[in-house]
């Protein structure tokens, strides 16, 4: 097969962990009706912007009459301005085509991409359906109503729109492209992978295709196929960009092949020294293979801090700012590591990618949920058979729930490693149990709910654990979706046989943990880019927890990790028992398990392959001084919790 350079696939940013691209939104070009020889065929990354700057569907220059081909040279005139991300005068362009013709689809399409590029996907979306009314079989225009919805949070619109693209030309490569990067973005990660394998088809000579392949694959726990992937760019590509020959850097060391990590990095630094996603990578992968050796912390810590991250872009200095807290954290330099882990929260707050997610959105459905929990409520809902277990499965099921950085990694990884057991790592499992729940009104609708929609719901949960690969005939399924502890009101009403595992920490340390860590930012962890905000959600969180063991019939077991990791044993049998299981040694050796199993999509990853420790106990108090804003927040929980402040 001959190879082509692939010079324009864009430079993107790679998060922490398994280095990914970021959002690659590309807008497709008018459609042919635009130039009259076809579409437009770069794909366009719009920057953004905040305001239309007032043009509006026919609203123009000039109302005199135009011939066709006035409005063609506009057209062109407009999408090349959008195509050197001119957005202002693209909007100019379509608003003169819109002047002269109102309804002219090339015109709403046009200034739909503007308003898209400009932040305002729900503008888009209006301008590109009118578009799409007037010119039904443009597969370009409903591709970027599926970006425009996407953009906006609608899952299930945006899906139809691109299936609808689809239908119109089956071999369209931007909508497979763009289809993939939302079921990524929704955690669908099977769909994703099979979206961006079939882009790999369609432009084997591009690398964007294989980057979004590794991506998905390296979300979905699926760190060898993300390599696979990575490597078959290479052998395919003329042009290697460094993207992908990061990614490989970076998924070897998540799956602890550190010489190999080191090696990449260090290929790669020879070529770009200030390559952030390798610095990183280079540094973690050195730091995990010498452990607390002074010198080289000394070593690392003056080799990142020469590459200058305060003048890098967002997206590349908050690679190396958790880098160097890390290291300044382990030589024990506390004042130094807060502020590099608060460089690196300002800096993730920066990114673009989150301009438009809802930051208040978790704490308002936490709150939403302390205002419908009362006992008043519970005490008028609907009676409803007791289930013991379902029919033909091994087990009931059973969720692992605990504040973030309460040690539900590392019980994931214990429990897992018991052969009657199979653990499922945070994925998206009992959203789409909320979602079907949420069409019927739920919180509210729990207290009228039927056996016939109890039933469905469970369904609805059993197929998602089957599509994720659950034996449940054969095991205890276990799910491991920490902050669903937010929604055991939920999981009580529909699994009334359901037993939880409840991990707990000293809330100070949860708190602690959850600022200093680098977590893939979405809305709920958007709450820890402050230590504040992190005391806050933990409060809300917490309490909730709390009015439903009050209220509801919980089958509990908590599994607190300062007992764990002093004695695995004493921790761990009974929390089997109340499962229902016998003790194996398997479960004695977590960091085997872990490097064996090779999946560990949490942050923690490089925690919990090494053997168990318990220097993390009591981290907060070296950090009492930066501490002393929220403990007021935290000192209920910790009196209640049992912990000594």
């Amino acid at each position: 097969m001959a190879k082509k350079p692939t010079p324009k696939d864009p430079a993107k940013p790679f998060s922490p962990g398994v280095a990914a691209p970021g959002r690659f939104s590309p807008t497709v070009g008018l459609p042919a009706s635009a130039i009259g020889k076809g579409p437009v065929k770069p794909a366009i990354t719009v920057p953004g912007g905040n305001s239309l700057g007032g043009f509006k569907p026919g609203v123009g220059p000039s109302r005199a009459p135009a011939s066709p081909a006035d409005i063609t040279r506009l057209l062109q005139l407009g999408g090349g301005h959008l195509a050197a991300g001119r957005l202002d005068h693209a909007g100019k362009a379509a608003a003169a085509v819109l002047g002269f013709q109102p309804k002219n689809p090339d015109g709403l399409h046009l200034l739909g991409l503007v308003a898209l590029g400009k932040g305002e996907p729900a503008t888009a979306e209006k301008l590109i359906a009118a578009a799409a009314a007037v010119m039904p079989k443009h597969v370009n225009v409903w591709v970027n109503l599926g970006n425009a919805q996407r953009d906006q949070g609608k899952t299930d619109e945006a899906v139809l729109s691109y299936h609808h693209a689809e239908m119109l030309k089956p071999d369209y490569p931007d909508v497979f492209l763009n289809r993939g990067q939302l079921y990524q973005e929704t955690s669908q990660f099977a769909e994703a992978i099979a979206d961006f394998e079939r882009l790999i088809e369609l432009q084997p000579d591009q690398a964007t295709s294989y980057l979004r392949a590794a991506s998905a694959a390296a979300d979905a726990g699926k760190f060898r196929e993300a390599i696979a992937y990575c490597e078959e760019a290479i052998d395919r590509l003329d042009v290697v960009p460094l993207q992908i020959e990061t990614i490989l850097a970076t998924t070897h060391e998540r799956l602890g092949n550190l010489d190999e990590a080191i090696a990449r990095a260090e290929s790669i630094l020879v070529r770009k020294p200030e390559n952030a996603g390798a610095l990183r990578t280079w540094s973690k992968a050195r730091r995990r293979k010498i452990r607390h050796d002074p010198e080289l912390l000394a070593e690392l810590r003056h080799r990142l801090e020469k590459a200058n991250p305060g003048k890098m872009k967002s997206s590349d200095a908050r690679l190396v700012y958790s880098e160097l807290a890390q290291i300044c954290d382990e030589q024990g330099d506390t004042e130094q590591a807060f502020s590099y882990f608060v460089l690196l929260n300002d800096r993730t707050s920066q990114l673009p990618s989150l301009k438009n997610v809802d930051r208040t959105k978790f704490i308002d459905d936490l709150d939403q949920l302390l205002g419908v929990f009362t006992s008043k409520f519970v005490s008028e809902w609907r009676s409803l058979p007791e289930i013991e277990i379902e029919p033909g499965h091994a087990s009931v099921p059973v969720f692992l729930v605990g504040f973030p950085r309460s040690g539900t990694t590392l019980l994931d990884q214990i429990l897992d490693a018991h052969p009657g057991v199979q653990v499922f790592e945070e994925m998206p499992l009992l959203s789409k149990v909320k979602k079907v729940a949420s069409s019927s009104g739920y919180p509210l609708s729990l207290g009228t709910m039927t056996k016939e929609q109890r039933t469905g719901l469970r369904q609805v949960y059993w197929n998602a654990l089957k599509d994720a690969g659950a034996d449940l005939e054969g095991k205890l399924v276990i799910n491991k979706m920490p902050l669903d502890i937010a929604h055991a009101g939920l999981v009580s009403r529909v699994f009334p046989e359901a037993r939880f595992i409840f991990a707990s920490r000293h809330p100070a340390d949860c708190v602690l943990s959850c600022f200093m860590q680098d977590f893939v930012p979405n809305a709920s962890m958007l709450n820890f880019l402050t230590l504040e905000g992190s005391a806050q959600l933990y409060d809300r969180v917490m309490t909730l927890w709390e009015r439903y063991r009050e209220l509801l019939p919980l089958k509990v077991q908590e599994v607190r990790y300062e007992r764990l990791v002093a004695d695995l044993r004493a921790e761990v049998e009974p929390a089997l028992t109340f499962l229902g299981l016998a003790w194996d040694d398997a479960v004695s050796d977590p960091a085997a398990h872990a490097l064996a199993r090779g999946t560990i999509r949490t942050p923690s990853y490089s925690q919990v392959t090494q053997p168990i420790y318990s220097s993390a106990t009591e981290r907060w108090r070296r950090y009492e001084e930066q501490m002393k804003s929220v403990l007021p927040i935290l000192r209920p929980h910790i009196e209640r919790l049992g912990y000594a402040s």
